[in-house]
């Protein structure tokens, strides 16, 4: 019997290798995905966590492995790739390997625990490797620190380097062979021999794809892509023969925005009351048929269409008590989005204690976890992947108490209970992690078919996902809270999250009211100003937040089939408010301002007023009637000054 393991980065073409040996009679663990990698990966993803604790970042692209590879495999790293492993040790196949990815992550261990196993290193240029994302491309999700940088592909460069550093640091295993991609594919049969020889019996020559080879020279020509090489890649490059570039092709200028009025292009809009096949909208009985056109080119072409598979979604509460001396009620909620334990999101819902019936809400995602939304050390610490941020003392992708309550003024909890309204907020990562890791966590998985290599082209992205998760808070109100109105809930949010709620409450018109706070490019702002954030820097920088088709609009929005008016007038005829920051040019205040301007057509067919003014209004001044708006002084942020205009806005249309 032998073992054969696999090791290589992520998008270096591994599947072609273990997709040979599975047609060659080797046993490679089951389940399989359409990657040929063993799956659930959950526990190699937590084994690879465990090495990363004896990784030292000396800073830069150095890191020290030194504890790691003195240290023997602790006892939980071994159960937990045993657990993975599991299939693969029991079976009693002659030949038998494994695959995936992330055990390049801790090969050092993988080597130890398996010194006899036969080693198949697959390599691939990579400036092939980083055009498509991966799960490792963040390794901050694995527990490995590196450089910040808001540049996806260098990211993912950063992650490929680490990847080879790590492995050539290593003692090689005695039976070892690295192989490159490029000669599999244009060199099969001399390939094969070679690890026929390595192997010590016949392989099956299965079909190659030779355009899988030199992808970099296609994407060299695209303008709209970002540069695929680095001169960290040099070394590499120069060990495996690939070819060095004399002068890269593709963009390697920082994005610079644009904050004059004076250069933005001249545009036209789509409009608004016009049906697709040219006929205009003349009342608020034709308005749904339009609205439902809008709704499709905007899931088609920005956000993702929204899967139509119901999952069997469980509700319970998981704590209760009491608040803010006494003012307001706790409930701490639990959604299940399946019939496992994970993923889960948990809903924190404060309400006023001593109101005389059901009071209207405001419902949100935030950004740091519920125990940052006060300073309630009741509040569940809960678990989960969480962005590294220095200012919520967050350094290991895990909450902490020391964070909590550090967004007490963004949401504003013991206000909102003293002006009559509850607040219910989730964390959004709990519903999909912020990164863009090729959908393998969150609820992407749930909706995905068996098989699944990759998103089509108008298939949902994280911000889809948030807003699908918004709708099950929603869900989860109607079902445990009694306190609240749930034909009285507001859908808010801030940045990405403000994009959000406005998709979030164009998909779900149980949403009574919809508050996007400085929501910007992709969101309330209009894209053909190109003024701050453009299409270009939000699609490279977060490729995971839409769908692939919006990738089009780089650098081409006087192209897209609608604008963010179309993206709000979906909002009609409820009631909508749209704040924005004096400072915050990158989110574009102006354009945010004539998105709503511009969506008023849709209200009127109902007759209900819009902004009243067809100027920005003075700083601190909310205007507008059924549409609402206001600019404040200051920078991205939401403040009490936003709240109580939200709060005023809402005891209008909410009471």
């Amino acid at each position: 019997m032998s073992l054969i393991t696999i090791i290589g980065r992520g998008h270096s073409g591994t599947r072609a290798i273990s997709n040979t040996l599975a047609a060659s009679g080797v046993y490679m663990g089951e389940p399989l995905n359409g990657s040929w990698d063993l799956v659930p990966p959950q526990d190699m993803y937590d084994a690879c966590k465990v090495f990363a604790k004896y990784v030292d970042w000396q800073g830069g692209l150095s890191w020290d492995w030194q504890r790691a590879f003195a240290a023997e495999p602790p006892p939980e790293f071994v159960r937990l790739l045993k657990s993975y492993l599991k299939s693969v040790l029991a079976s009693n196949a002659e030949h038998k390997g494994w695959k995936i990815p992330e055990t390049t992550l801790c090969f050092p261990w993988i080597h130890k625990l398996f010194p006899e196993a036969k080693y198949i290193f697959w390599i691939r240029n990579p400036r092939d490797c980083i055009i498509g994302n991966h799960v490792t491309d963040d390794m901050r999700r694995f527990g490995i620190d590196y450089p910040d940088t808001v540049d996806e592909r260098e990211r993912r460069a950063i992650s490929w380097r680490y990847q080879y550093d790590l492995v050539k640091a290593c003692a090689k295993p005695e039976q070892w062979i690295e192989v490159r991609m490029e000669d599999f594919v244009l060199k099969q049969d001399e390939t094969l021999k070679r690890l026929e020889t390595f192997l010590g019996f016949p392989l099956v020559k299965i079909p190659v794809k030779p355009e899988a080879v030199g992808r970099w020279l296609i994407d060299d020509q695209d303008t709209n892509t970002r540069t695929n090489y680095y001169d960290m890649f040099e070394p590499a490059m120069r060990e495996y023969n690939y070819e060095m570039p004399a002068a890269p092709v593709s963009k390697t200028a920082a994005f610079t925005p644009n904050y004059e009025e004076t250069k933005v292009p001249a545009y036209t809009l789509p409009e608004l009351l016009r049906r697709n096949n040219g006929v205009g909208v003349q009342n608020k009985e034709q308005w749904p048929a339009r609205r439902a056109e809008i709704l499709d080119i905007i899931a088609s072409q920005q956000f993702g269409r929204m899967p139509t598979k119901q999952l069997p979604c469980r509700f319970t509460v998981v704590e209760e008590g009491e608040a803010f001396t006494g003012k307001a009620r706790r409930q701490q909620l639990r959604v299940f989005f399946s019939d496992a334990p994970l993923p889960a999101m948990d809903l924190l819902v404060y309400s006023p204690k001593n109101a005389s019936g059901p009071v209207p809400a405001f419902l949100g995602l935030n950004f740091h976890g519920n125990h940052t939304v006060a300073a309630d050390p009741d509040i569940i610490l809960a678990n989960g992947w969480y962005r590294n941020n220095a200012d919520y003392g967050v350094s290991d992708n895990k909450a902490n108490a020391a964070s909590r309550g550090k967004a007490t003024e963004t949401w504003s909890a013991e206000y909102l209970v003293e002006q009559g309204f509850a607040l219910a907020t989730a964390y959004c990562g709990s519903i999909d992690p912020d990164i863009d890791d090729g959908f393998h966590n969150g609820v992407h998985p749930l909706f995905q078919a068996p098989g699944w290599t990759g998103r089509a082209d108008d298939e949902w992205g994280t911000i889809g996902a948030w807003a699908w998760g918004l709708s099950r808070g929603l869900d989860a109100i109607e079902k445990l809270c009694p306190a609240i109105d749930a034909k009285r809930v507001a859908v808010i949010g801030h940045s990405r999250l403000g994009k959000t709620a406005l998709w979030a409450g164009a998909n779900d018109p149980r949403f009574a009211m919809i508050v996007s706070v400085q929501a910007g490019c992709g969101g309330g702002a209009l894209a053909r100003r190109r003024f701050g954030e453009t299409i270009w820097r939000i699609t490279t920088a977060f490729p995971h937040w839409f769908c692939l088709n919006y990738n089009r609009y780089q650098d081409a929005e006087a192209t897209m089939p609608f604008d963010q008016h179309m993206l709000v007038a979906l909002a009609a005829p409820r009631p909508l408010y749209i704040s924005s920051a004096a400072d915050d040019l990158w989110a574009d205040p102006k354009g945010e301002f004539l998105a709503l301007k511009n969506a008023e057509p849709a209200y009127a067919l109902f007759g209900k007023n819009g902004l009243g003014q067809d100027v920005l209004p003075p700083l601190n001044t909310p205007i507008g009637d059924s549409i609402g708006y206001h600019l404040r002084p200051g920078k991205h942020a939401v403040t009490r000054y936003d709240w109580e205009a939200y709060v005023a806005f809402a005891k209008k249309h909410l009471g």
